[in-house]
């Protein structure tokens, strides 16, 4: 009887009989977690997982998106500093030009016309040689000089890697007829354009005070001769 109930006492700790199916059950461990908290738990671990690796991407889609923004406004900013560059040099070439056009002298008209057919276009050298000795021979008759001033230059950018160049200048003239200098304040229309890298004049005309070209390209012209005095009438008898 001793021992008997020491065995029962001690399967009496250990386990409990299920009294309508007669089988035993164990109690569970202490620190083992039930079937429903272990769910929780890993689920709860999926959606912070879930969430990190949206962040993530998140992260990386904006980061993708500000490189391609960064790198669309860097191309605009250097297509407009290219432009105003191109601009800059169209206007410093037709202001240099504008000079050779206004500067020539009776004492060497070649010079001028080796100055003004450097830097052109074929066609603008062609209307220089076309018109070059009966020029010449203008200038050298009427004792023509001419210096000439740039006071500013606007160029606007046309088709075809283009510009159309306005030159005000400023030219001092004399010529036999009048020997003392005069300045006379023009515009010139000069048209300048970028061909392989390199940069030459197409066309060059005096605009008149509206603006609008005349009818010739701007060469030395010689001043109209001035009119005849008329005979002073014969007094009345």
């Amino acid at each position: 009887m001793g021992e008997n109930a020491t065995v029962e006492a001690a399967v009496d700790d250990t386990a409990a009989v299920d009294e309508g199916t007669g089988e035993v059950a164990t109690a569970p461990a202490a620190d083992a977690p039930e079937d429903g908290g272990a769910a929780a738990w890993y689920r709860d671990r999926r959606v912070r997982a879930a969430a990190v690796l949206i962040a993530a991407l998140a992260i990386t889609a904006g980061a993708v998106f500000g490189f391609i923004k960064y790198r669309s406004v860097a191309g605009e900013l250097a297509a407009l500093q290219q432009a105003q560059a191109d601009r800059d040099t169209a206007a410093q070439v037709a202001r240099d030009y504008a000079l050779k056009s206004l500067t020539y002298s009776y004492d060497d008209p070649d010079a001028f016309f080796r100055a003004v057919e450097d830097g052109v276009s074929a066609d603008l050298k062609d209307k220089y040689v076309a018109v070059t000795d009966v020029l010449k021979q203008l200038i050298v008759d009427g004792q023509l000089t001419s210096t000439g001033e740039v006071l500013a230059a606007e160029a606007t950018a046309q088709p075809g890697d283009s510009y159309h160049v306005v030159v005000s200048a400023a030219q001092t003239t004399r010529n036999l007829q009048r020997p003392t200098p005069r300045v006379s304040v023009i515009l010139l229309q000069i048209n300048v354009t970028k061909a392989g890298g390199n940069w030459q004049v197409s066309d060059i005309r005096r605009a008149n005070a509206g603006g609008q070209a005349t009818g010739g390209d701007q060469l030395p012209a010689p001043e109209p001769e001035p009119a005849p005095t008329p005979p002073a009438p014969k007094p009345k008898r």
